[in-house]
C-alpha cells in the first residue's frame, strides 16, 4: 500500500513539473508574424507547428 502511494505521489509530482508539450501552438495565437517569430527563434514549446513548410520563417501569412 505504501508503495502505490509513494508512486502515485511520485507520478503527480513529475506530471505537474513537466512543460505542456501536448498543448500547440498557432499562428492565430499571435498578433503579428514579428511577434510568432520571437516565439519561434526562442525555441518555445510548440514552436515547431509554426513553420509549416520548414523554412525557418514562422507564421509567413501573418503580417
Amino acid at each position: 500500500m505504501n508503495k502505490v502511494l509513494t508512486a502515485a505521489f511520485c507520478f503527480l509530482f513529475i506530471s505537474t513539473s513537466l512543460p505542456a508539450h501536448a498543448a500547440r501552438v498557432k499562428c492565430a495565437d499571435f498578433k503579428s508574424q514579428r511577434e510568432a517569430q520571437a516565439y519561434f527563434n526562442a525555441k518555445k514549446p510548440g514552436y515547431k507547428s509554426l513553420d509549416r513548410d520548414k523554412d525557418g520563417i514562422a507564421c509567413e501569412a501573418l503580417k
